[in-house]
């Protein structure tokens, strides 16, 4: 595969590059360049594996998974076959679901994985290894957006293996609200008796009563790394790399600090699997970028068969155990910053988080009953005492 702007575009004084990692420029980007962007749309290699039977596409063949789900990416990208069906066939709409329609596509993910070929016209993409559907909530209704139509919300199901995981979610996100951190607009809905997770999708915006898509970009792609190798230790983003990326795209103080906060928000809650995949860029008009909201955070701590390796390290500590007070230093003076700035915001968020949780542990089980809340109110105390002068 290859990638080039139109000359069209690149004459036009407000376009924006599709990534920091494909500049504009009129010479077209080589296989590598364009793989690594692209894929990172997708799914990652062991959803493909389900995914290729259904569509009949080998899990390799990124070409033909983009023409197959490619019609609504996360950001503003939308790809279209060439002979794709005429706008009279192919016009945009909803298909708006009753609850056993719904309950019976959401129980449907996990042998097909994005409700592939699950109706004409549903054609969208979704990073990541949870089972989900990226659709849209129409007073409390899910909606499905065909033909282009963009999605606005993305919907989990409970995950197979990790007991009572959307009120772990919904818990973490909540809790990080109540912190002041800016994350998605989430929250839970029941359909036919089972709780589900929903978030807003943070890359749309609506302008008079329309959807519109906002590009974005995760710091893989922003820093030209495969998706497959989001964690550190393979080579993905580290947080200095993160930050010096956002220093490079002119980035404003808060929103670097800002992501200095959910690295220490992440180690508080035992958040072990913040990879550069689960932190984005977000671009405005006029080439205008701002840190993307919180999304995609939950407790891993909670679960004993996950390991407590941190997706990116802290300081040099790649095991949350091993992580210390002055491992944030160090963190901080290795992202050009000043140590005493780390340690001051971790203080702040620690001197709070708990009384937080606590709170907030008992408001939700009281219409969302979950032993999930006690445990991971218990990882905050556990964490709290790790970075305890």
């Amino acid at each position: 595969m290859r990638f080039s702007y139109e000359p069209e575009y690149l004459a036009d004084s407000a376009s924006m590059p599709l990534s920091r990692s494909l500049p504009l420029r009129s010479e077209p980007f080589d296989t590598e360049a364009t793989t690594v962007f692209f894929e990172n749309l997708l799914p990652p290699d062991q959803v493909r594996r389900k995914l290729g039977p259904i569509l009949h596409i080998s899990r390799h063949n990124i070409f033909g998974f983009l023409e197959a789900l490619g019609g609504d990416c996360a950001g503003a990208i939308s790809l279209w076959p060439e002979d794709a069906p005429s706008e009279e066939e192919s016009a945009a709409r909803l298909e708006i679901l009753d609850e056993d329609a719904a309950g019976m596509v959401l129980k449907s993910l996990r042998k097909r994985p994005l409700y592939v070929n699950g109706v004409a016209g549903y054609r969208i993409s979704g990073s990541g290894a949870q089972n989900k559907l990226i659709a849209r909530i129409v007073n409390g209704r899910i909606a499905l957006p065909l033909f282009g139509m963009p999605s606005t919300h993305i919907v989990k199901p409970p995950a197979e293996d990790y007991a009572d995981s959307v009120f772990n979610e919904f818990f973490s996100m909540s809790l990080a609200a109540r912190l002041g951190l800016k994350t998605a607009k989430c929250g839970l809905m029941r359909i036919k008796g089972e709780p589900y997770y929903w978030t807003e999708r943070y890359d749309r915006e609506s302008v008079g009563g329309e959807i519109r898509r906002l590009h974005q970009e995760d710091f893989c792609q922003a820093l030209g790394v495969s998706g497959e190798m989001k964690y550190e230790n393979e080579g993905g983003p580290s947080f200095a790399s993160c930050m010096k990326a956002m220093q490079e795209m002119k980035f404003s103080l808060a929103d670097r600090l800002a992501f200095m906060d959910r690295m220490i928000f992440n180690f508080l809650i035992g958040n072990a699997d913040a990879h550069g995949k689960n932190s984005s860029i977000l671009y405005r008009q006029k080439g205008g970028r701002s840190l993307a909201p919180i999304y995609d955070v939950m407790s891993t701590l909670v679960y004993p068969a996950l390991l407590d390796d941190g997706a990116m390290s802290i300081g040099g500590a790649k095991r949350f155990a091993d992580v210390k007070r002055e491992n944030f230093a160090l963190m901080s003076h290795e992202a050009g910053m000043r140590p005493a700035l780390a340690l001051g915001r971790l203080d702040a968020i620690a001197s709070k988080i708990l009384r937080h949780a606590e709170i907030l542990a008992k408001e939700l089980a009281a219409e969302w009953p979950s032993d999930t809340y006690g445990k991971i109110v218990s990882v905050i105390s556990s964490q709290l005492k790790q970075i305890a002068d």
